[in-house]
């Protein structure tokens, strides 16, 4: 049996109670968030793909950017989808990737969004 690469904190959990409330409380704190958020950046996050993460080291927001002229106001949103994940947690992180093939996955730390 090979050991896995990941530190134990990092490993999914082999209890499928814990993984399902996992899920739950991820679609719950998408949708607070979304709720959040003014009607035009909801109408950003409609024609991009986008899911809140929760794991060990807090709450993410992951947008994925299908074409350059959302991925461009997205980036110019960053202090909006800032102020509205601020209400869940001080530490949450922004991570936006551009469209496929263009570039690297951006991350930003909410506290560091020039709120």
């Amino acid at each position: 049996m090979t050991k896995p690469c990941l530190p134990p904190d990092d490993l999914p959990s082999l209890n499928p109670s814990y993984r399902e409330l996992s899920w739950e409380l991820e679609e719950v704190t998408g949708e607070i968030f979304y709720n959040n958020c003014t009607p035009i950046t909801q109408e950003l996050l409609r024609q991009c793909g986008w899911d809140v993460t929760i794991r060990n080291k807090g709450l993410t927001l992951v947008v994925i950017c299908p074409n350059h002229d959302l991925n461009w106001q997205v980036l110019q949103s960053i202090p909006l989808f800032a102020e509205s994940l601020q209400t869940l947690s001080n530490t949450a992180k922004i991570r936006i990737y551009p469209p496929p093939g263009t570039g690297t996955p951006m991350e930003v730390m909410v506290e560091d969004s020039f709120l």
